[in-house]
């Protein structure tokens, strides 16, 4: 994993933007590449700052102990510059090995019923509805069991990176841009934009 913006810090990608024209506000992202992939996915301690590309997921998902879902932040409101980012993780089991694990194992949500296909004569599944009792356990029972199982992971296990989104803004503003065909940097203060590129 590995933190890209403009500090490199072993596992995680962190990146962002500044605008001081009037219109763009910073704007932080990180997201994690998993170092440990095939062989564990990963486990993160749920006390990241709010995340703006999460407006869409349930919230059971989004406030859950532990996030095991999504690996992506995306720092909201806009503007918005924490302090510090403090991300807790650790080795976890993959989706294929927890469904090997009977209180892990999600359950099937969809309905199906076989039938003879009229183009090739094989026989194929067709789905017929939605198994609103296994959407609700996978929903509430399931997670409740996958977090009380990390509970169990030994303290030695967790990881800690502590990112400082400050200092990477302070040091992305004297990084040059494009903008209007013109190369644009911050120099002593003010903005100083170079010749036309044609």
């Amino acid at each position: 994993m590995k933190i890209k913006f403009l500090v490199i810090i072993g596992l995680f990608t962190l990146t962002g933007c500044q605008m001081n024209g009037g219109n763009m506000k910073n704007r932080i992202n990180f997201e994690m590449d998993n170092q440990y992939w095939p062989k564990h996915s990963i486990v993160y301690k749920n006390n990241w700052p709010e995340c703006g590309n999460l407006t869409m997921t349930p919230d059971v998902i989004r406030k859950q102990k532990y996030i095991t879902t999504y690996s992506s932040c995306t720092i909201s409101p806009a503007g918005y510059v924490p302090q510090q980012i403090i991300i807790e993780y650790a080795p976890w089991l993959t989706y294929e090995e927890q469904q090997k694990i009977p209180e892990l194992r999600a359950k099937e949500t969809f309905l199906y019923k076989k039938k003879i296909s009229p183009d090739t004569g094989n026989l194929v599944d067709e789905m017929i509805g939605r198994d609103e009792d296994a959407i609700e356990y996978n929903s509430t029972v399931l997670i409740k069991n996958v977090q009380a199982a990390i509970d169990k992971l030994p303290p030695t296990t967790w990881k800690k990176i502590v990112i400082y989104p400050p200092q990477a803004v302070k040091n992305w503003e004297k990084q040059p841009r494009w903008k209007d065909g013109k190369m644009e940097r911050w120099k002593d203060g003010k903005m100083e934009r170079w010749k036309q590129i044609v």
